[in-house]
């Protein structure tokens, strides 16, 4: 009985020592990932006041298209001699610019505060049609010295943590145009609008 116990043992041993010698591992790397966005957005698309037919002229004072952020309006007045809106690209003509403020966390009803900087007398440059939008309108040979006055609301009401608001301005076009003119452009700077919602 002793001998066979003896025997017994060595064969289990054995036997563990072989599932050692053939046991295989594998691994593999795990990384974290994370992210952060800040707690409130505002998002902005251009102004847009169109393509204006105007006539080469050297008096009759300047005009001004004023595009109303409120009604969606516009209205060209001083020198409107021959002036008159374009049908180039209707889809693009006299388009208020749009701001979206979203990721906000004060109560429905509250009134977010809009400021705009860098808005008035904003000077242009020739701009092809890639970058105004305007199809089949080259960059103006020459540029006109346009410039323009951008506005905001002074507030905007938070609903279900976004807002909607709209930007208006006044463009103004110098009394001395000549052919070389015609042609795109745009504000060779940008203004910056900032939305505060008073969440600290």
């Amino acid at each position: 009985m002793k001998t066979t116990t003896k025997i017994f043992s060595i064969a289990a041993l054995s036997l563990l020592t072989a599932s050692s010698v053939f046991a295989e591992q594998a691994s593999d790397s795990v990384d974290a990932k994370a992210g952060l966005a800040p707690a409130l957005e505002l998002s902005c698309t251009d102004v847009s006041f169109g393509v204006w037919r105007v006539p080469v002229r050297s008096s009759g004072g300047t005009t001004t298209i004023t595009l109303d952020r409120a009604n969606d309006t516009v209205a060209a007045s001083g020198n409107t001699t021959r002036v008159a809106q374009s049908n180039t690209d209707i889809s693009w003509d006299h388009s208020r610019g749009e701001c979206t403020l979203s990721g906000s966390t004060a109560a429905d009803a509250t009134a977010a505060t809009i400021t705009i900087a860098s808005n008035t007398d904003m000077a242009f440059t020739a701009a092809n049609a890639a970058t105004t939008g305007y199809v089949g309108l080259d960059a103006a040979t020459a540029a006109a010295s346009m410039t323009a006055s951008l506005n905001v609301p002074n507030t905007t009401t938070i609903t279900s943590g976004s807002s909607t608001f709209y930007v208006g301005g006044v463009l103004t076009i110098p009394q001395a145009i000549i052919a070389d003119n015609y042609g795109g452009y745009k504000t060779s700077s940008s203004a910056t609008i900032t939305a505060n919602d008073l969440v600290e």
